[in-house]
Formats: structure tokens, sequence, C-alpha cells
């Protein structure tokens, strides 16, 4: 779903795990305001550990992944496919990647 760069309901959003439920406009504010209630009663201390430890448990993980995806982005935006991809915008007529040369592999 995400490889083919098409949009995706909140629907569907929910059902895959992406999010962890899905309201109508009209009743957004009050559960964020029940869900702030709810947290604003628990232990201030406990709440901020929690947070800790989530963060810390993938930070690590987390700071890799931003380098790979910063190294990969460098890479993409500068590859024949991205220079497709801007000339076609800017000539307003859809990408054509079946002529490109292939890339090299990593090494």
């Amino acid at each position: 779903m995400f490889l083919l760069g098409e949009p995706f309901t909140a629907v569907l959003a929910a059902e895959l795990g992406l999010v962890t439920r899905v309201l109508p406009d009209r009743d957004l504010l009050a559960a964020a305001t029940a869900t702030a209630q709810k947290l604003a009663a628990k232990p201030g201390g406990a709440l901020r550990a929690s947070k800790r430890l989530i963060k810390q448990a993938s930070i690590g993980e987390l700071r890799e992944a931003a380098k790979s995806e910063s190294r990969e982005f460098s890479e993409r935006v500068h590859s024949a496919e991205a220079t497709e991809a801007f000339t076609a915008f800017r000539e307003k007529r859809p990408p054509n990647f079946t002529n490109l040369p292939k890339p090299r592999a990593a090494e």
C-alpha cells in the first residue's frame, strides 16, 4: 500500500493498526478532551516514566532509521528516476520510468 503511494481511508488505517480509532469530525474534540482528562487523572511521575521507557526502547532504532532514510533520500533525489519525475511534473505529463538506466547494485 505504501509502495504504491495511493491514499487510503481512515477506516482502513484503523483496520491495519496505523491509528487507534476513527471518529467523525464532530466527535473529535470531545474524544480528545476525554482522553486528556483520563491522562491528567493518572500519576504524572508514572506517565513520564512510561513515556521515557517507551521512547528509550526504540530511540536507537529510530535514530538509525532516520540516518538510513536521509542517505536513501539523498541518493534518490539525485537519481535518473527523480529527474524524470521532476521533468514530467514540469511538463505536465505522466512520468516514464521504463527506459532509465538501471541503478548500480550496492557494494
